[in-house]
């Protein structure tokens, strides 16, 4: 099975982190991928390098706080499995949402709906729900504690990233 493929079945939940292969180098090159996207995806909003340095933080925190989780429940060897999957998704919705975001009002408007922020608020939820489902086959906790997990995770990242990057956004 191809690795994009493995990827979507990720983010469909018909596999979970142990179905990837367990090589050292490849969460490193999601990694990568997902940072790129990251620059891509806000070039125009905050700026390639801007978008890449928060993609950056983000994969960086992730990595720490699986590796903690995975400490924890005694399973440091699932580490790259687990973290390759985990960015094999962020890396998916994030490609996923280049589209949708594009679409998005770049104003917005008190009490109206834009289809494209119901878009992302979709791709969002199903980003934490795929993720969850890793955490919980990685961890061998509940889905709801693989949920929990992953919010707590998502909450802390974007709370870290807008405290590292207010204000960065070029003149």
């Amino acid at each position: 099975m191809g690795l994009l493929r493995q990827l979507f079945e990720l983010c469909f939940l018909r596999i979970g982190p142990e179905d990837l292969p367990g090589d050292a180098r490849l969460p490193w090159v999601l990694v990568a991928g997902y940072v790129l996207s990251g620059g891509l995806l806000f070039m125009a909003e905050d700026g390639f390098a801007i978008g890449m340095a928060q993609a950056a933080v983000d994969a960086a925190l992730l990595a720490g706080f699986v590796w903690g989780a995975l400490k924890v429940r005694e399973h440091p060897e699932r580490f790259n499995q687990t973290y390759a999957a985990l960015m094999g998704i962020s890396l998916v919705i994030s490609l996923l949402s280049w589209p949708v975001f594009s679409a998005a009002p770049d104003e917005v408007v008190a009490n109206e709906l834009h289809p494209a922020q119901i878009g992302l608020l979709v791709l969002l939820l199903w980003s934490l729900v795929a993720q969850g489902q890793v955490l919980r086959r990685a961890l061998d906790v509940s889905a709801g504690m693989g949920l929990l997990l992953v919010f707590v995770y998502f909450m802390l990242s974007s709370l870290s990233i807008a405290a590292l990057f207010s204000g960065s956004a070029p003149a």
